[in-house]
This record gives C-alpha cells, structure tokens and sequence, in this order.
C-alpha cells in the first residue's frame, strides 16, 4: 500500500497506528513524502524504525499526489494496491473482509467499503453508502450502474478500495491530467470491466477538508479543465469498452451541473447529455439552494439548456446555407 504525504505531520500518525494494527497486515507500507515543510519526515522516521513493513521515500522537490501513486506502481511487490491520503484512516477490519472477499471472488477488479465521510470544519460525520446490497457480494458492472442512476452522492471513494494491480495498469494508473478526479476514473474503469467487491460496513473515514487535494472538486475553471480531459479519453480507443456506461452515469464529477455545463458548450461533448444528467443537475441545484436557503432555482438548468439549444439551431442554420 502506499500514502502519499505533505504537510500531514498532525495527522500521519492516526493514519500509520491504524493500518499498523489491522488483523490483516499489509505486505508493504510505502510512504511518499513529497517534500514536506513540516515534520512529517520525523514523525513517519518514527513508524519506520519500529515496524519493517514501514518505507519511506523522500522527494526532493514537490511532486504532487498523483506523480507519487504511479511511481509507487512500478515500486510496488503486491498483486493489489491500496492508496490514501494521509489525512484519511482506515478502521479495525478494513484489511482482512476486503482481502477475504477478493479471495472469494477473484474475478472482482477491486473491493469497497461504506464510507464515514467527517466534515473536518463540523466534526459533523455521515455515512456514504456504495449499494443497497445488506450482505458482502460481488456486484457486476451492470447492477453497480443501476444503483449509481438512482444515488446522487458519490459511492465510492479511494480511501475505501483495494484494486487489483494488473487491472489499475491497464486502466492506466492514475491519469494525470485527471489531476483531483484520476482515482476515480480508474476506480469506475475497473468497476465496469470487472465488477467490484462490496463490503457493506463502514471501514474507512474520508476527512472532508478545505484546502486540501481533493478540494480541487469545487474549483472551476480547474475542473472545467478536468472534465473535457475525462470527456476526450473516453472518446479514445483505449476505453471505448466503458464509454457507454460513462455516459450513463449521472455525474463524471461530484458535481454534476459541471458536466452539464461543459457538455453544452461544444457539439463534440453533446453526446454526455442525457436525461438522467439532466435530473441531477436539477437535484443538484435544488440541494444548493435549500442549504443557502434562496429561492429553489430553474435559472441555471434554463440558462445551460437555452445556450445549448441555440447552439443546436447556429448549427443546424449553418448547415443549410
């Protein structure tokens, strides 16, 4: 497994203690510290001297995240990988039903978790749940997409899965032009070549935070920038197996108004609109406006249906002068 870690001095520690007291030990702890400010080095010094399974790696300069995980791919002696941040946690039991359930059905490309999501500003947690599935199963491709159209919250998150290494390689590790979003392309690519592994409890904590990587989710015009990326591979041979189901799915973001919006921008992206993105940028916007407590909005959805409509017509004019 590997964590990649910057500036997470007060929270490696936690990360460490957990995955070190698993029932099921990993075969390796890789950390990357990614040339920290703080004293993290010192504090994961501490791990690596205490347990052998503890490696640490320094860079010289600032990678980014991404950079770290897919370097650790070509480092790794493991069949299946397990990537976090620092700053999340794993919980007692994590290991051991993943691993248990992978071996039960190795066809499986990876295996999650119910999620406990902590708002770190709060302390207020919730539960993220992958599927309506009460027992640990197998779910194929085709019913994961089914539950996926009727779940608006994001159902899986990469703290929370442990991938088969062959299968993470062929959906072409973590792209890094995916940047924030690049796990969960691969995490939905394996998903819908092989199934998934379900294990319905709650084993991981994600920390919610301002300013952190995964931040990026809420930053336009950056994740504008990500999705046409997401949106141009999947045009590309290389995953032509799962676009389709990409296309069906209500969000490539956790924001699906984002998706909407740059859809309707440019004829290449109008194949991504459909009728269920339609519905959660609704949903979406409704949510927004309840938690704001303004008016409940028909403005945004109108404004992107009306430019793309008249894109529609320019277009259509054009063609016949």
């Amino acid at each position: 497994m590997i964590i990649s870690n910057y500036n997470h001095a007060q929270y490696i520690a936690n990360a460490l203690e957990a995955i070190l007291s698993q029932s099921y030990r990993p075969l390796e702890v890789i950390i990357i510290d990614d040339a920290s400010c703080d004293n993290s080095v010192e504090v994961i010094q501490r791990f690596v001297k205490k347990d052998s399974l503890v490696r640490l790696i320094v860079n010289e300069k600032n990678k980014g995240c991404i950079y770290n995980v897919n370097r650790f791919l070509s480092l790794a002696r493991g069949d299946y990988i397990y990537s976090a941040a620092a700053d999340d946690q794993v919980l007692p039991g994590f290991f051991e039903k993943s691993m248990s359930l992978l071996a039960q059905y190795p066809q499986a490309g990876l295996c999650t978790t119910d999620v406990i999501r902590l708002t770190e500003s709060t302390g207020a947690t919730c539960k993220w749940k992958v599927s309506p599935v009460a027992k640990p199963s197998y779910i194929s491709s085709a019913d994961l997409l089914k539950f996926m159209t009727r779940n608006f919250d994001p159902p899986i998150t990469s703290n929370s899965v442990i991938m088969k290494r062959s299968a993470l390689l062929e959906a072409g590790g973590f792209i890094p032009e995916l940047e924030w979003s690049g796990d969960l392309f691969a995490i939905l690519v394996i998903a819908f070549r092989y199934g998934l592994c379900y294990f319905p409890e709650p084993l991981a904590i994600f920390r919610a935070r301002q300013g952190s990587y995964s931040w990026g989710f809420y930053q336009w015009p950056a994740q504008r920038k990500l999705i046409i990326a997401m949106m141009n591979l999947l045009q590309t041979p290389a995953y032509q197996d799962v676009r389709s189901l990409f296309r069906r799915m209500p969000y490539f973001s956790f924001l699906p108004g984002q998706v909407l919006r740059v859809a309707v921008s440019n004829p290449k992206y109008w194949c991504y609109i459909s009728p269920v993105l339609l519905k959660y940028t609704l949903w979406a916007e409704i949510r927004r406006a309840i938690a704001k407590g303004a008016p409940l909005p028909a403005k945004t959805m109108y404004r992107y249906l009306r430019d793309w409509y008249w894109k529609k017509l320019n277009l259509s004019s054009d063609e016949h002068t």
